[in-house]
C-alpha cells in the first residue's frame, strides 16, 4: 500500500493502523529525510529516521554511553543488541532510551502534511528493540499542535455524525476545553451542533474535535480510509456449514427481545420545562439536594448542558418552546454558577431559610385569622398538584416577603409563580419588577415586563414599571413613551406624570 500525506496525513495512517491492529513498517518521505515506523498488531513498537539527530546513537551519546556503541554507520538493532550482551544497559534501560528516540522522531514527521508514504506488512523487528509508546497521547498532542486551517480541511461536512468512542482506552492527559467537549458528546452528534455546544470559535472546536478523533476519544462516520483490507477473518465455506450442522442438532432460536424504543427529545425537553417551571430555589433547578457537592453540582450541570443547551434544538428557534428553553437554561446556569461558589451559595441558603420563615408567618397568621380550613385546603392543592393555585401561593408569599424587606426571599416566589403561570401578567410584572431592583439582572428584568405588558396592554401599572426599568437603565426616550402609554391609559396615574416631569428637566 502506497499514497501521498496530503490525502492521508500521518497521524490518521497510524490511528487507522492501531484501530485495525496491523503489524509492519510504515515508510514516510519528504524530501530528503526519511523515516520508518514499525507496528505489531496495531501498537507503535519503534521509529528512527535518516536523521543524524533521531539515530539511536545520538541519544545513547546523551547519556554518555557514546564510546560503547560502534561506529556511526551500525544499525540500531545491532546497536542495541550489543549493549544488552554486554551487560551495558538493562532491558528497562534501553527502552526508556528507546521510548526517547521513538517520542521525538514521532512529534517531528507527525507534523508532516505532505509527501509519501508505504506500508508493508511483512516488515518486522525483533523482540531486542520493541517498545511500548503512548500512541494515543502521541496523537492527541499532534492534533493540538497541527495548523487549524488543515483540522479544518479534514472536517470539511458539517452534517457529519460523530460520538463518542465506547470502547477507548488509555488513562489520557486531557486540557480543560478537551475534556469540556467531551461532556457535550452524548449519542450521535453532527459536527456542527458539536462546534455550536462547544462554546469556541469554529477552528478552535474543530482543532479540539479532530485531536479527540485521532485519540479514539470520538468516532467519525466518514474516516478517509487509506487501507482497503478489513482486519483477518474466519471465513467458512458452504460445505463446512453444512458439516456442522450435521454434527450438530439444530438448537431452537430464542426470539430477540425487541429494542428499547428510544427516548423521544421533544418529550425530554417539555418534561425538562415543566420541572424548572415549578423550581422555586437553584437546589429545585438542577434537581440535587441541598447536601450536595461542587463536584456532584458540576456532573449534573455538564449532564443538563449536554441534553438541553438551546443550541441542540436550533430547529425550534423562533418558537415559544426555544424562548422557554433558553430563558430556563439561564436559570440552570445562574443555579450552577451560585452552588458552586460558597459565598453565594451561604446567601442563596439564608434565603431559602428566609423565604420559609415568611410561610411560617403567613400560616400562622391565617390560622389567627380563624382562616385554618382555607390555609389547610392550600396546602392539599399544593400536595395534589393544582399548578394555579399553587402560582397564586407562591405569589402571596412574595409578597408578604417583599412587605417584610425580605428582597431576594420575594424574587424566588414571584420567579416561582411566573414560570408556574407564564400568562398571567400579574406573576411577571412583578417578577420583572424585583429583578430590576438588583442591576446585574436589569435586562432580564425587561423581558418579563415586556411580558407583562405584552399579555395586558392596557394595564397602565405595567407600562409605568418598565419607565421606571428604562429610566434606571439610561434609556430615556423608552421611559419616556412608556410613561406616555400609561398617561393614555389612566390620565390620573401620578407616578407617570412624575416619571415624565423628571424626564423633562
Amino acid at each position: 500500500m502506497n499514497g501521498r500525506l496530503s490525502e492521508h496525513p500521518l497521524a490518521e495512517l497510524i490511528h487507522e493502523i492501531s484501530e485495525k491492529g496491523f503489524s509492519g513498517a510504515l515508510r514516510i518521505e519528504r524530501e530528503r529525510v526519511k523515516a520508518v515506523i514499525y507496528f505489531e498488531h496495531g501498537a507503535l513498537v519503534y521509529a528512527t529516521s535518516n536523521l543524524r539527530a533521531h539515530r539511536l546513537s545520538e541519544f545513547l551519546r546523551q547519556h554518555g554511553l557514546a564510546s560503547r556503541t560502534g561506529n556511526e554507520s551500525t544499525s540500531d538493532v545491532v546497536m542495541a543488541e550489543a549493549l544488552l550482551s554486554a551487560g551495558t544497559l538493562t532491558r528497562q534501560g534501553l527502552d526508556q532510551i528507546l521510548a526517547e528516540q521513538v517520542n521525538s522522531v514521532m512529534r517531528a514527521v507527525l507534523l508532516w502534511t505532505d509527501g509519501g508514504w508505504t506500508f508493508d506488512g511483512r516488515a518486522h523487528l525483533s523482540q531486542t528493540i520493541q517498545v511500548k509508546i503512548a500512541t494515543q497521547q502521541l496523537l492527541l498532542e499532534t492534533g493540538r499542535r497541527l495548523d487549524q486551517m488543515f483540522t479544518a480541511s479534514r472536517l470539511p461536512s458539517g452534517k457529519e455524525p460523530i460520538c463518542p468512542a465506547t470502547d477507548a482506552q488509555g488513562n489520557l492527559s486531557l486540557l480543560p476545553t478537551e475534556a469540556f467537549l467531551l461532556t457535550r458528546v452524548e449519542g450521535s452528534t453532527s459536527l456542527d451542533e458539536i462546534v455550536a455546544l462547544s462554546g469556541q470559535r469554529e477552528p478552535d472546536a474543530k482543532q479540539v474535535i479532530y485531536a479527540l478523533l485521532l485519540a479514539g476519544l470520538l468516532k467519525r462516520e466518514y474516516w478517509q480510509h487509506a487501507f482497503r483490507t478489513a482486519p483477518p477473518q474466519t471465513v467458512s465455506s458452504e460445505a463446512d456449514n453444512a458439516n456442522r450442522a450435521l454434527k450438530s442438532p439444530a438448537q431452537p432460536v430464542k426470539p430477540e427481545a425487541p429494542p428499547e424504543p428510544k427516548p423521544d427529545p421533544r418529550q425530554q425537553l417539555d418534561a425538562f420545562l415543566e420541572r424548572l417551571s415549578i423550581a422555586s430555589n437553584h437546589y429545585e433547578v438542577l434537581n440535587v439536594s441541598f447536601t450536595a457537592d461542587v463536584g456532584e453540582i458540576k456532573r449534573v450541570y455538564h449532564t443538563i448542558a449536554r441534553n438541553f443547551h438551546p443550541d441542540r434544538f436550533h430547529d425550534l428557534t423562533g418558537t415559544m418552546a426555544h424562548t422557554r428553553l433558553q430563558s430556563g437554561f439561564a436559570r440552570v446556569t445562574q443555579a450552577y454558577e451560585t452552588l458552586t461558589n460558597a459565598e453565594s451559595r451561604a446567601a442563596h441558603d439564608g434565603n431559602i431559610q428566609a423565604l420559609r420563615r415568611v410561610r411560617e408567618s403567613q400560616a400562622a397568621t391565617a390560622r389567627t385569622g380563624g382562616d385554618t380550613a382555607r390555609d389547610s385546603g392550600s396546602e392539599k392543592s399544593e400536595g395534589g398538584g393544582n399548578l394555579a393555585q399553587l402560582a397564586e401561593k407562591r405569589f402571596q408569599e412574595g409578597a408578604v416577603a417583599l412587605q417584610q424587606g425580605q428582597t431576594n426571599a420575594a424574587t424566588s416566589c414571584f420567579s416561582a409563580a411566573a414560570r408556574m403561570a407564564p400568562n398571567e401578567p400579574k406573576y411577571r410584572a412583578y417578577f420583572g419588577r424585583a429583578l430590576a431592583a438588583n442591576p446585574k439582572t436589569r435586562r432580564e428584568a425587561e423581558g418579563e415586563l415586556q411580558a407583562a405588558v405584552k399579555l395586558d396592554p392596557q394595564n397602565a401599572q405595567y407600562h409605568v414599571m418598565l419607565a421606571v426599568l428604562y429610566r434606571d437603565l439610561g434609556f430615556g426616550r423608552r421611559a419616556v413613551s412608556e410613561a406616555e402609554r400609561a398617561l393614555a391609559i389612566d390620565p390620573h396615574n401620578e407616578q407617570a406624570r412624575q416619571l415624565l416631569s423628571t424626564s423633562e428637566k
